[in-house]
């Protein structure tokens, strides 16, 4: 018999479990810039983020375009399309995208990281630095965003 206050078996293991999944969970959205959800404003990303995550770029590009019919002013959106892109080696496409979301937000960390990435694989070190410093003026230097594209321009 279950006395009061009693906390069922059942739901103290799937705490257990929530609690544990969580860093996982987290860490895959924290990769592409959306800081802390798999949402952005109202928009559920979870689908694009695990295509992302498995390297299944063109999939995840097919995604984020219906998607964006829905949204077009997701500035996430236009950064996992953006990274996707990038992935794939479209690399003019994926420029154009990085800035269409730093049109709808100039201080999204993501997309300025990401773009940051772009530059140095396109021979643009001097833009990529560019980015690395509006990162730290919005951040600091010891966010992910600055830290990871300080280390991959050596810093």
């Amino acid at each position: 018999m279950k006395h009061q206050g009693e906390t069922p078996k059942m739901i103290k293991a799937c705490a257990v479990l929530v609690v544990l999944a969580t860093p996982f969970v987290a860490g895959s959205a924290f990769a592409m810039g959306s800081s802390d959800t798999w949402s952005s404003e109202g928009t559920d990303l979870s689908a694009v983020t695990e295509l992302v995550d498995n390297g299944m770029y063109e999939m995840a590009i097919d995604k984020i375009e219906a998607m964006l019919e829905e949204d077009s002013e997701n500035a996430d959106l236009y950064n996992y399309l953006a990274y996707s892109q990038r992935k794939s080696g479209d690399f003019d496409s994926a420029a154009q995208n990085y800035e269409r979301a730093l049109m709808i937000n100039p201080e999204h960390l993501g997309a300025l990281e990401y773009q940051g990435e772009l530059f140095l694989k396109t021979s643009n070190p001097q833009m990529a630095a560019e980015n690395l410093a509006r990162i730290e003026q919005l951040c600091g230097t010891e966010c992910a965003e600055y830290k990871q594209l300080a280390s991959q321009m050596g810093n």
